[in-house]
């Protein structure tokens, strides 16, 4: 089971702003992207009509040069893999750290 409680903590806080805001969550195993997704449904209804707050989440696939990648991946499959994706690339850190920052930003 995942242990969901460090995204629970992360977003308990948010009915303290009265004046809208963003809460981003982010699901990046297996599990966890399912619970993360399911709490920021429920933030959105929650605290986008009451607190004006808007709630977005991530939930990459996988992502060059991060721990889980290098231990479930070997390098001969990453090679072969980027083949069959859509943009023929794994996701860059980089990716990432862009989507978030545009989903709370007043862009």
């Amino acid at each position: 089971m995942a242990d969901i409680s460090g995204g629970f903590l992360e977003n308990r806080y948010g009915h303290f702003v009265k004046d809208g805001g963003a809460v981003l969550g982010y699901g990046s195993t297996i599990c966890r992207p399912a619970a993360v997704d399911a709490t920021t449904r429920n933030l959105a209804l929650e605290w986008g009509t009451d607190y004006d707050i808007r709630v977005n989440g991530i939930a990459p696939g996988p992502i060059r040069g991060t721990p889980g990648m290098s231990k479930l991946v070997p390098d001969e499959i990453d090679s072969t893999a980027t083949d069959e994706m859509p943009l023929f690339k794994l996701g860059e850190k980089w990716d990432i750290a862009m989507a978030a920052l545009y989903l709370v930003s007043d862009a």
